[in-house]
């Protein structure tokens, strides 16, 4: 079974990216209801005690709210850091277990590999992931207040990357937010500018990689079609017309495949 993920959630109402390779599934988040989950696993044909593991990359409640009552309920297995595990409060509840993975660290889930990778945010432990299998990967990085040097070589061999592209500058100064709130977000331990993403993907971007999906979008201080046109310009700009981005909703995406694509496929995004 080929690698592929899909967003079941993204924003500040939930996160949650389920992934899927070699007869493997995990959950990179759980920020969702476990009922909610369930549900939203149950449309993409999964159920939900096939999990092999549910990978929190930190403790906020839009991306770990609902793993420990989803563990308990579904007998599946949470991994993440030790600053994770104990500004989430998982020692003070019930759960199936709890495997600890440190920064620069790998784990073996099933078929995959998970690759934890630290980032720059206002919690304990922070991490982003690369999720490898059969030669395939997928980068995996939201909530983050820039992007160092350690994510960018870590996401330079990835066949696909997802990556928050949290706000516009302008919007989130003009927008409705308090001024303690937006600071938080333009600092250096907040969150990634559609801008902060077109540098990167200018610049930096890994040459295998094939599909870009943007996510945590804000709902105040974003717009889906902001977000698409900043980064495709980026990428025009850098020569990959070979990379096709998807941006996600809240409720998320459908499947996406990881690997090359084909040089025809390559040429659909030019029309």
């Amino acid at each position: 079974m080929p690698l592929r993920f899909r967003v079941l959630g993204s924003g500040s109402s939930g996160n949650a990216t389920l992934v899927e390779g070699g007869g493997t599934r995990l959950l990179i988040d759980a920020g969702l209801g476990p009922r909610a989950l369930a549900d939203r696993l149950k449309s993409a044909g999964v159920e939900p005690e096939s999990l092999e593991a549910v990978v929190v990359s930190h403790e906020h409640a839009d991306h770990a709210s609902g793993a420990a009552a989803f563990s308990l309920k579904w007998g599946v297995r949470l991994c993440g850091s030790r600053g994770t595990y104990a500004a989430a409060g998982f020692g003070a509840t019930s759960i199936e277990g709890y495997d600890v993975v440190a920064p620069g660290g790998s784990r073996d889930v099933g078929a995959l590999t998970v690759t934890a990778v630290p980032v720059p945010h206002d919690a304990a432990g922070p991490l982003a992931f690369v999720v490898s299998c059969a030669g395939s990967s997928m980068g995996h990085a939201t909530d983050l207040g820039h992007l160092p040097r350690a994510v960018v070589e870590a996401f330079a061999g990835c066949d696909a990357v997802l990556v928050e592209s949290n706000y516009d500058p302008a919007m989130l100064r003009d927008g409705p937010y308090p001024w303690s709130l937006k600071e938080r977000i333009l600092s250096p331990l907040g969150h990634l500018s559609n801008g902060d993403v077109a540098r990167y993907l200018r610049a930096s971007l890994g040459s295998r990689c094939r599909t870009v999906v943007l996510a945590h979008l804000s709902e105040k201080n974003n717009h889906p079609e902001l977000v698409r046109m900043t980064a495709e310009t980026a990428l025009d700009e850098a020569g990959r017309g070979d990379v096709r981005v998807e941006i996600t909703s809240r409720e998320g995406t459908g499947w996406i495949a990881v690997g090359r694509r084909s040089s025809a496929d390559a040429q659909m995004r030019l029309f």
